[in-house]
């Protein structure tokens, strides 16, 4: 008996969605590196621009994204959900999944606390990460960044 071309596609569906799912997330990522196009990709059109500054909210997070020279080199993320007028603690497994998401795919090396806050060295060194918790929010920058703010 001949399967209904409905069916197939039905029972195929999930490693569909899978095979999409991966290779989305490796082609269109919101991350370090990631040009303007890239970004609106995958978070959609910014909710608001502020000079280099792009706001996306894609739930459950709000991401700002600062742009320089066309790519992204700082990354924030926190959570939507507000608690006592502060965003939520972000759990390790979220903070763990976005350091993936946002990072470009590098390692990410804790280092030693210096402070309250959680910071990540990149495994090529070119970037780190700080969860800063007494905001809740997640920040991945490039060294150069870093360089350019600190002036």
């Amino acid at each position: 008996m001949k399967k209904h071309p409905v069916s197939v596609i039905w029972y195929a569906f999930p490693v569909i969605l899978f095979g999409v799912l991966l290779l989305g997330e490796n082609s269109a990522k919101a991350q370090l590196g990631a040009s303007g196009e890239q970004m609106e990709r995958m978070l959609g059109k910014p909710v608001k621009k502020s000079g280099d500054l792009m706001h996306y909210h894609r739930a459950p997070y709000h991401v700002v994204a600062h742009m320089y020279h066309g790519e992204c080199d700082q990354v924030c993320v926190f959570s939507a959900s507000e608690s006592g007028g502060l965003p939520k603690v972000l759990s390790d497994g979220d903070i763990e999944g976005l350091l993936r998401v946002y990072g470009s795919g590098m390692t990410w090396v804790p280092v030693g606390r210096l402070s309250m806050n959680r910071v990540w060295n990149s495994g090529n060194g070119k970037c780190f990460a700080i969860y800063e918790t007494i905001y809740n929010k997640l920040v991945l920058m490039t060294r150069d960044a870093y360089r350019r703010e600190k002036g």
